[in-house]
């Protein structure tokens, strides 16, 4: 069966619009827990898509315009291999969807693909289409510097070693975010976030983890990577079929797994944005 990106795409997205500020994308990011939405326009025109991470790296912007990717959308009758490759192609985990008037009708994140390659690509070998950098962060290392690696190679999840390059778990930023001190001085108010709005909004805020380390008063515990680390990840091998890794990341919602080889060594990551590339063959 040939499909189309209907076929799989997640249907009527929560979107917003411009003009408008990166405090009210914010709120909505984190109210509903997402990651990204597309952007768009009075005459429900889109006009691009917008992430926690583009938040992140222009910190200094306050209009949604300023900050959001005018990235191609993909269109809702393309088959699922254009989409595809689009994804791979932008590196980004979201793409629009729209129809033939250019209004958003779905968007599309590696994970609405995964139970497609399990079904065309499942005996392709994980080995066949790792290619992204892995960056290994030794376990001794302190929470300051393992989020400045994160921050320079934009890369949030490290297989973790220790002395002897022995791999002994993963770190991720929602795992030190979730161990850094908010100061009452935390810049509420250019996030739009005031003290008498709801609950949610703090308990949301590791949503947008990355926007706070740079816009808020905050302080990162001085313990070592080891301390927070988490033990025992799911992993995968080189030499597994494709399909046992999709399956895992469909069903733990997971972006990434430890690659291990044969004798129980980090080979490297598999990263569920390179493995779109599949769909050039």
């Amino acid at each position: 069966m040939d499909y189309k990106v209907s076929d799989i795409m997640t249907k009527n997205p929560l979107c917003y619009t411009v003009p408008s500020s990166i405090s009210e994308v914010i709120k909505i990011l984190i109210k509903n827990n997402v990651t990204g939405i597309p952007i768009k326009n009075s005459q429900n025109k889109y006009q691009g898509i917008i992430t926690r991470r583009d938040i992140f790296y222009n910190p200094d912007e306050t209009q949604t315009a300023l900050v959001m990717r005018k990235a191609p959308p993909v269109n809702q009758n393309d088959p699922v291999e254009a989409a595809a490759i689009q994804l791979y192609t932008q590196k980004k985990r979201h793409v629009a969807v729209v129809n033939d008037d250019n209004e958003i009708v779905g968007i599309l994140t590696p994970q609405n693909f995964l139970n497609l390659i399990k079904e065309k690509y499942g005996k392709v070998k994980v080995k066949n289409v790792m290619e992204y950098s892995s960056v290994p962060c030794w376990e001794d290392t302190p929470l300051s510097v393992a989020l400045l690696m994160m921050n320079l190679s934009q890369i949030y999840s490290f297989p973790v070693v220790d002395k002897n390059a022995k791999f002994t778990g993963l770190v991720t930023d929602r795992d030190i975010f979730d161990r850094v001190k908010m100061y009452e001085t935390i810049e509420s108010s250019e996030a739009g976030i005031a003290d008498d709005e709801d609950p949610w909004s703090w308990d949301g805020i590791k949503n947008v983890f990355t926007y706070f380390i740079a816009k808020s008063n905050i302080t990162v515990p001085d313990i070592p990577v080891k301390k927070l680390l988490v033990k025992d990840p799911q992993v995968i091998y080189l030499e597994s079929d494709l399909e046992d890794a999709v399956k895992l990341m469909a069903q733990r919602n997971y972006n990434q797994l430890p690659v291990l080889t044969g004798h129980g060594d980090i080979y490297g990551m598999l990263y569920d944005i390179e493995i779109m590339k599949i769909f050039k063959d």
